[in-house]
């Protein structure tokens, strides 16, 4: 097992990505807190980790607010003693797409706050405790939205790029201290979400697959191995790293489509 008696915390667990990278992490054997806005839902996620035999804790927290995450580390070191592993997963639920001169104030708000204040704020809650510890693996996770123009997503856009820049100045600053901070930036992941996205726009997620050299889309249990990989000691000589998970999407140039 790749994570033998890691504790983690894993923001945003509830459902989707987060839920995914709980229950892998729990079946490599890590003992994983559940963070959520909602209780019922981290429990329920947390019972599932139970079941494979692991330790667990379901945490209501909201990640853009320093009371609720200090107090959160605090239920982890109070359960478990130290915490080895944070995967910063937290996003905004609701993402919809809006040209720039629309785009509502509430809309920037509500990304920068949960999406990119959530992951700076649990990260420098944690950090402190891994410098004590003098060890530690976080896990941001990004989108490939983060690295190029992203039309009628500016404020989903913007988070993930302060993602990706935070991700490599926590690397280099906390690398003396044996911390390893890397983020992964997923493509398409076939979500709830994303399925509702692909039925409302199906000529550009056609496109889009199309274009992509390995023809598919993720699964949410395809990102989670990845960051298994990042958060296990096989990682250890990795940090500062930006990891597209995206197969190959955003490998052709701009013009390129599949041929038949």
């Amino acid at each position: 097992m790749k994570l033998n008696g890691k504790v983690a915390l894993v923001t945003g667990a509830g459902q989707g990505i987060g839920r995914a990278i709980a229950l892998a992490f729990a079946r490599e054997g890590a003992n994983v807190v559940v963070n959520d806005v909602s209780l019922e839902t981290a429990e329920k996620v947390a019972g599932e980790i139970q079941v494979l035999g692991r330790r667990s804790l379901a945490v209501k927290a909201d990640v853009s607010k320093s009371s609720d995450v200090a107090e959160m580390l605090d239920q982890v070191i109070s359960s478990f003693g130290r915490i080895d592993i944070l995967v910063n997963n937290a996003a905004p639920s609701e993402r919809k797409c809006y040209p720039i001169e629309d785009t509502p104030e509430a809309d920037w708000d509500r990304h920068l706050n949960i999406g990119l204040k959530g992951v700076f704020l649990c990260s420098q809650v944690v950090g402190r405790q891994m410098i004590k510890q003098k060890s530690g693996k976080i896990v941001n996770m990004a989108s490939v939205h983060g690295s190029g123009g992203s039309p009628t997503r500016v404020s989903y856009s913007v988070s993930k790029a302060g993602i990706i820049q935070m991700t490599k100045t926590f690397a280099v600053e906390w690398g003396r201290h044996n911390i390893n901070v890397n983020v992964g930036c997923p493509g398409v992941v076939t979500t709830a979400h994303h399925e509702m996205l692909a039925k409302e726009n199906s000529g550009t997620y056609a496109a889009m697959l199309k274009r992509t050299p390995l023809q598919r889309f993720s699964r949410a249990e395809d990102i989670a191995k990845v960051v298994v990989f990042l958060a296990s000691d096989d990682a250890d000589h990795i940090t500062g790293e930006e990891l597209r998970i995206d197969n190959g999407m955003c490998a052709p140039w701009a013009g390129y489509i599949q041929s038949e």
